[in-house]
């Protein structure tokens, strides 16, 4: 799958900074984070949101910028250390 450079920076950028505001958050949290992002900036985002953040919090899973782990029975995601 091939990705617009642009729209990974976004992403990747909103994704980090949403996890560097919390401790830990779910996917459903870092969502939420990038569409509030994507609100305060007035960046009008015309494709889908959650398969975009799905598909490069995975690949920023893979490089080794997130880490994910499970607590209380939640699937958790922060950044690595």
């Amino acid at each position: 799958m091939n990705i617009d450079k642009q729209i990974y920076d976004l992403f990747s950028k909103t994704i980090y900074h949403t996890l560097k505001k919390k401790k830990a958050l779910t996917y459903t949290e870092i969502v939420d984070g990038i569409e509030d992002c994507f609100k305060e900036q007035k960046i009008k985002f015309k494709g889908s949101v959650s398969w975009y953040a799905v598909t490069i919090k995975h690949d920023m899973h893979a490089r080794g910028v997130i880490e994910v782990f499970t607590e209380k029975g939640k699937k958790l995601h922060k950044l690595k250390k």
